[in-house]
């Protein structure tokens, strides 16, 4: 969708399930799972408990069967789950290098330009890459991609300037090549960090079959007469841990332990720091 500028707008939604858990704290993330799960653990094996009182004992190797296979089942989703916010991580990571071995050429090939636009090039390349440098600690990452996007105008605007300039052809379509490809990875990598999350859907049917294996597994205790407090707690720990790990990885604000190397930057930055002719 465009704007009327013509600016790239991202739709967004109203509510989304990964945002929302996304905006807890780790440990209340974690307390909110494990509870939840203690809870649907404990109305499954009071109704459990009642057959078993009244005598109703349904077949234990069944019984085993049918929860083996719910936890089985919700055993894959996470670990699918898990697979689709590990590659998105890992793309992201692949975006950082290529963005700033992008930007790296750019500076490098101003080189080849005339003195006026390759002073003023030099100095919006540094802005945007320190811009890049804080966005992991920007309270405010709509300001940080807006001003980004105003020096992606600028650079274009230095690079257009160049047609006036009496310089070889083949010097300004290489420089002017390796602009789009700056752009282009901009708008990749914006893609991939704030687009491309797991959908609700997945989350919905994720969490829907959680509950219904902790229902299960609770009935299959509560209906076995064989309640134990470790019992209970075990399975709501380790999918508490899971769930904690895979939002973390998937969200975006600030305060997640998963972030972006800005290795590839530093080193970029480093080399702008140094005087190149």
């Amino acid at each position: 969708m465009k704007s009327s500028e013509g600016n790239i707008v991202f739709p967004k939604r109203n509510f989304q399930i990964g945002v929302f858990l996304g905006t807890l704290s780790t440990w209340g993330l974690f307390a909110l799972i494990v509870i939840s799960s203690i809870v649907i653990i404990s109305f499954g094996a009071w109704i459990g408990h009642l057959r078993f009182l009244n005598n109703i004992k349904d077949s234990e190797s069944q019984l085993s069967t049918a929860v083996g296979s719910v936890l089985g089942l919700l055993g894959f989703m996470l670990g699918f789950t898990f697979s689709l916010t590990w590659s998105r991580f890992g793309n992201r990571n692949g975006l950082v290098s290529l963005q700033a071995k992008a930007i790296g050429v750019c500076y490098l090939r101003t080189s080849l330009l005339p003195v006026k636009q390759k002073t003023e090039l030099r100095k919006l390349f540094y802005e945007y890459i320190s811009v890049l440098l804080g966005m992991q600690t920007s309270g405010n990452v709509d300001k940080t991609l807006t001003r980004l996007e105003e020096l992606h105008i600028l650079i274009w605007n230095q690079t257009a300037s160049l047609v006036q300039e009496e310089m070889d052809s083949e010097m300004r379509s290489l420089f002017t090549n390796a602009v789009n490809d700056l752009i282009s990875l901009y708008l990749d990598r914006k893609t991939v960090a704030l687009v491309h999350r797991i959908p609700d859907v997945i989350w919905s049917r994720l969490l829907l079959l959680a509950g219904i294996g902790m229902f299960a597994y609770g009935y299959q205790i509560g209906n076995m007469n064989m309640i134990r407090l470790f019992q209970s707690l075990l399975v709501p720990v380790a999918f508490g841990m899971i769930v904690v790990l895979i939002v973390d990885l998937d969200t975006t604000l600030k305060q997640r332990r998963f972030k972006v190397t800005k290795q590839p930057l530093m080193d970029v930055l480093e080399m702008m720091k140094k005087e190149i002719v």
